[in-house]
């Protein structure tokens, strides 16, 4: 997996790139359709007042958090609103299965802390889509790898 992370006027960016060996329309399929709870169990797919939004459930009686959809290019891209920041999904067949390409790009006026931890958390999402997609099952989230990951990208953000 390939990650890198640069600062400009519009915030902090993340950029990941990962190889799923599986084909680009099935991992589509756990992107953009409501497979994606089975991958990410908070984020489902709902009509609100008839647009379609991303939905971002914590349970534990905190109110669910509705993203618009930028984009949604069929079997290739979708973009999102998280929170302040946008996230960016795109796919692309190779010989060896599907290149995804994550983008995420968090304000500068959020907590350093906070973009940290969005970043963290869609790498160890990505790591869960190239799995689910590679063996059908969601990978188990190891909160120590996490939070020393999450310390790591804190201090490499800090420093840009």
């Amino acid at each position: 997996m390939d990650v890198l992370f640069h600062k400009d006027e519009l915030g902090y960016h993340q950029r990941i790139t990962e190889i799923i060996h599986a084909d680009y329309d099935h991992v589509y399929r756990y992107l953009a359709t409501k497979q994606i709870s089975d991958w990410f169990p908070q984020l489902s797919f709902q009509q609100i007042d008839d647009v379609e939004m991303l939905v971002f459930d914590m349970g534990e009686d905190e109110p669910a958090i509705q993203f618009d959809i930028l984009d949604n290019q069929m079997n290739q891209e979708i973009k999102f609103q998280w929170g302040e920041g946008v996230v960016r999904l795109v796919l692309e067949p190779t010989e060896n299965g599907t290149l995804l390409t994550l983008e995420e790009r968090m304000p500068v006026s959020q907590r350093l802390e906070q973009t940290a931890n969005d970043f963290v958390g869609w790498y160890f999402q990505v790591l869960n889509i190239r799995t689910i997609s590679e063996t059908g099952e969601p990978a188990p989230l190891d909160m120590v790898d996490f939070m020393a990951l999450e310390a790591e990208t804190l201090e490499i953000l800090e420093n840009l």
